[in-house]
């Protein structure tokens, strides 16, 4: 192993930045390979959106989802490739990671690290259990995102160091492409600027001056569209899609609107007149409890534990400047996770990995303190083994073809088209997901579980269709016992479960 390390130490920077790259995208390719077609639920609207716009229905496309720049991108691939629009996503997805792959790297570089660092920070990045095994498998708008908010970082770097006016604009247009993926990008256009606000070693004049060039994109549209709903009465804000969502009046109290609800629930129904003012301390405290959570656990607890002695050692191991930003970042991607828990009660582990990047960056500086010290106990040379087995048995894991059950929804849809209903009988999906398998025209995405089926028993339709697919948990039998009750005309006639045995599709058929 020693040996290895000293042969990729001696490779040169370049290419080692041209491997790494290479290998995540062929990792990225196999993550889409094993997926065998899968889809999150959300990557239905933006596949659909993507269809229609392929096909020239562009009003239709923006009414399936309002934010559609990513839906965008998979039509122009798909124009391009021929390929359909699925495998155009899929295309995108693998580009998408080579492009964060890319300025990840080349953000261990600008922090001052050389073939050591480079090669800790690749195997921190590439054995990523959360972001490889759990996300990237998805075909969804978070990949692009990775992409140019990485991006990003490495031009604002870049003109903290050396204050080019190129950057400086490149910077901002990468978040803007970023903010096109996932809006929330558009806190760090507000706030990054800030941080070269705190350069000791610099005037205020020569501070400001470089303030403002980090905005200049910003104050230049900005001041485009308060011209274009001063000169044209027929423009709006609610022409710019969820842009329109910052330019709303009542943006604080739209955002606190949930959390107030919450609080007073918890105040009357838990806590009662003696705590009771106790109920928003308490609910912050919850948010601070979720936040460390997620993000140490889609982090890693390894990466995590590196990452916090990264940052203690931080003015040792890395260029202060690009310290200096990725501890801003990090503060805005806190502030970011706080303000989506408080605004819809929900943080995914996808709104977290814009942290757990950086802190990526900061592991793989320790990570390679420890991998190439000259002098260390035979304790650390262990655990700098352990460390390398695990991220290498996380890499393999990534990439290995889903259990037996995986594709349960795909397998119940193939099923019911090429088994049993050869004389194209008119067939009922509660979800979203197993029409599009079908390949079914898009009918909207349904709301929650059962909704679509519930609605379908109320208004009588359900009785148009010979065959029913419902989803199904097997926590209960919930599902079973509606439509035993509701709809006795129809009959079980085959069930698919997932992996685990935890979720299932019910295919009925009517007597």
């Amino acid at each position: 192993m020693q040996k290895i390390l000293q042969s990729l130490e001696n490779t040169s920077i370049k290419q080692l930045h041209l491997w790494i790259v290479l290998i995540g995208m062929l990792i990225a390719s196999q993550v889409q390979y094993i997926q065998h077609g899968w889809i999150n639920p959300d990557s239905v609207l933006y596949l659909e959106a993507a269809k229609l716009f392929s096909n020239g229905d562009w009003k239709a496309g923006f009414e399936v989802f309002n934010w559609p720049f990513y839906s965008l991108c998979i039509t122009l691939v798909n124009k391009i490739t021929q390929l359909g629009v699925h495998v155009s996503a899929q295309i995108l997805n693998v580009i998408f990671f080579g492009m964060a792959t890319f300025a990840f790297i080349t953000i261990i570089q600008l922090a001052g690290g050389k073939q050591k660092q480079i090669i800790a920070a690749a195997l921190i990045w590439l054995s990523a259990p959360y972001m490889i095994g759990g996300v990237l498998e998805m075909l969804m708008r978070d990949e692009g995102f990775w992409a140019f908010y990485l991006l990003s970082i490495v031009f604002f770097i870049r003109f903290y160091q050396q204050q080019r006016l190129k950057d400086a604009l490149l910077w901002q247009l990468a978040m803007m492409f970023a903010s096109l993926f996932r809006i929330e990008a558009i806190l760090y256009l507000a706030l990054l600027p800030l941080v070269l606000l705190f350069n000791p070693h610099q005037s205020l004049s020569s501070k400001l001056k470089l303030v403002f060039k980090a905005y200049s994109v910003q104050l230049a549209l900005t001041l485009l569209i308060v011209c274009a709903l001063f000169t044209y009465p027929e423009f709006s804000t609610k022409m710019l899609g969820r842009l329109n969502e910052i330019f709303t009046s009542n943006l604080l109290s739209e955002f606190t609107a949930l959390f107030r609800e919450k609080s007073a629930i918890m105040s009357q129904s838990v806590l009662g007149e003696y705590l009771e003012e106790f109920a928003i301390p308490g609910l912050m405290l919850t948010f601070i409890y979720v936040i460390i959570i997620k993000v140490v656990f889609t982090t890693g607890l390894i990466t995590m534990g590196l990452a916090v002695l990264g940052i203690k050692h931080r003015h040792i191991l890395l260029e202060q400047k690009s310290a200096q930003i990725l501890m801003a970042t990090t503060y805005i991607a806190l502030l970011s996770m706080a303000l989506i828990i408080t605004k819809v009660f929900v943080l995914s582990g996808r709104y977290v990995l814009a942290l757990s990047f950086i802190l990526m960056v900061f592991a793989s500086f320790f990570f390679a303190h420890l991998l190439f010290k000259q002098h260390v106990n035979t304790k650390t040379k262990w655990l700098v083994r352990l460390l390398i087995l695990f991220m290498l048995a996380c890499s393999v894991k990534n990439i290995l073809p889903k259990q037996q059950g995986y594709n349960y929804m795909q397998d119940a849809v193939a099923w019911i088209q090429v088994t049993n209903n050869n004389n194209n009988k008119p067939v009922f999906y509660d979800q979203a997901r197993m029409r599009y398998y079908a390949d079914e025209p898009f009918k909207g995405t349904f709301g929650g579980h059962l909704e679509h089926l519930n609605t379908s028993i109320a208004d009588k339709t359900i009785f148009n269709y010979h065959y029913l697919l419902i989803e199904s948990s097997n926590k209960n039998n919930v599902t079973k016992n509606l439509i035993k009750n509701a709809l006795p005309e129809y009959t079980l006639i085959n069930q698919f479960n997932d992996a685990k045995a935890k979720k299932s599709v019910l295919i009925y058929q009517k007597k």
